[in-house]
């Protein structure tokens, strides 16, 4: 899918706004988020935002994940006034189900891993945008407020088709790895930033590809590069320079 990136944060938030509005399903799921919103603050968080202003609404197929200000008990209220029943614990301790065909992860702000094991002070919401692996991740959408927070050089680098590393440590590396690498291949990134050179040539020395290749599958039932192209981009990373972005060439 070629990329079409909205062009600043008011057309991102119309993506978002028009996802909600293209059929019944999704208006009534923009409903249960809003019920949500109106009990306690909540946030659209990383992945659909970022496919949504990488492509477009019609770009983002995957789960909604979302981030609460409150405790569990509002949420489980919420879904029984929904008649939500079959739900299943997260590995954030909060919950997933799926409503109207779309899937929703939800957990506490609180219980997000990188503030839970003191490896990001929260300080604000806000917080939240270094608690990411990767710098597309960094979004989120008010759903109160109705607006979208990123960093300063969020839609530059989208549209730049740059990523970079925003939070090594992580309780799964290969899982992140793999997530890493799918980004790369999937959503047609051209330039990674420096600290992602840095982490990416460290951690490739210590998966065969084989190894990658099964936990991609395990987690997504799909492989997204071959050896190939695996190879590919650890060649183009024993030219990256420190301190300094790297331009992919895969031809």
């Amino acid at each position: 899918m070629s990329t079409k990136v909205a062009l600043n944060r008011q057309r991102l938030k119309h993506r978002i706004e028009d996802f909600f509005d293209s059929c019944e399903e999704r208006k009534e799921a923009r409903a249960l988020v809003e019920a949500l919103a109106a009990q306690t603050r909540a946030w659209i968080f990383g992945g659909m935002i970022r496919d949504i202003g990488l492509f477009g609404r019609k770009g983002f197929t995957s789960d909604i994940d979302i981030v609460i200000d409150g405790n569990h008990d509002v949420l489980h209220r919420l879904l029984s006034h929904f008649h939500i029943e079959q739900v299943a614990v997260n590995k954030l301790g909060g919950v997933r189900f799926s409503y109207r065909g779309i899937d929703f992860d939800i957990w506490s702000l609180q219980e997000t891993w990188a503030f839970k094991n003191n490896i990001i002070e929260f300080e604000e919401p806000d917080s939240l945008l270094k608690t990411t692996l990767m710098s597309w991740d960094s979004v989120l959408y008010d759903v109160r407020r109705k607006t979208v927070i990123t960093t300063e050089y969020y839609l530059n680098d989208l549209h730049q088709k740059r990523l970079e590393l925003v939070l090594p440590t992580n309780p799964n590396q290969a899982a992140s790895v793999v997530r890493i690498l799918r980004t790369i291949y999937n959503k047609h990134v051209e330039i990674l930033g420096p600290n992602l050179c840095l982490f990416l040539s460290h951690v490739l020395h210590d998966y065969s590809y084989e190894i990658l290749q099964e936990q991609e599958y395990r987690s997504y039932r799909s492989v997204s590069f071959s050896e190939g192209k695996l190879d590919k981009l650890i060649e183009n990373l024993h030219h990256a320079k420190p301190g300094c972005d790297l331009k992919l060439y895969f031809s």
